[in-house]
Parts: structure tokens; sequence; C-alpha cells
């Protein structure tokens, strides 16, 4: 079985979905590949099944940045011409930050300089 690992961000929030009675949670993973003029972006459409999706849905939002690994597939698709995505069966997945820039983290508070003993 080949696994697939990729780091980067999400394109938009995640999305809670039903399946014959089972819960999937939907998201995108974008990395860039190359540099300068060759510079492009890969988009990885990602599943995460069961109860662990529901209960990372709250997380997942635009702009967070996750690395996730499990079984890749590739489909094939007829939208304006051929297409094909890149698609990961998700078995885990990692959180590095990123995500929404109104975090509920409060700022340090100003500190008087003159107040330091040193």
């Amino acid at each position: 079985m080949a696994t697939l690992i990729v780091t980067g961000r999400l394109g938009q929030d995640s999305e809670l979905k039903e399946f014959s009675g089972k819960q999937c949670l939907k998201f995108s993973v974008a990395f860039d590949d190359g540099f300068g003029a060759s510079k492009k972006t890969i988009w990885v459409n990602c599943s995460m099944w069961g109860d662990r999706g529901a209960k990372l849905q709250q997380y997942l939002k635009k702009g967070s940045i996750v690395e996730v690994s499990g079984k890749p597939s590739i489909r094939a698709y007829d939208k304006d011409g051929p297409k094909a995505s890149l698609d990961l069966n998700v078995g885990d997945l990692t959180m590095h930050g990123g995500g929404d820039k109104h975090s509920s983290q409060k700022k340090p508070a100003d500190l008087d300089d003159d107040s330091m003993p040193f």
C-alpha cells in the first residue's frame, strides 16, 4: 500500500458530510511545488471518515497549516475537458497552526521598560 504525506494550508473551512449513514470530513490542502516562474500550487482533496472528522471540524479552518497522511488515489473527471484530482483518504492528521487571524489568544501586556530591573 502506498502512503502519501502532505504538509500545506487548508483552502477553505472543512465540511462535515454524510454518505450512507457514515460521517466524512472533507477539506482541501494546498502546497507549492517548484519556484520562480515554474512555481505552481498543488491541491489535495482530503477525506477523513468517522468520529474523528466530526471532532476535528471546528479546528480545520481556511489557512490552517496541517500535515496529513493516508492512502492516495487519482480520480479522473471531465469538466471543461479531461482533468484529474489527487485525493487522500486521511489516516493521520497533525495541526501546525495558522488559520483564523482573530484568535482567542490574549495580547501580551505592554511592559514599561523603566520598571525592568536590568
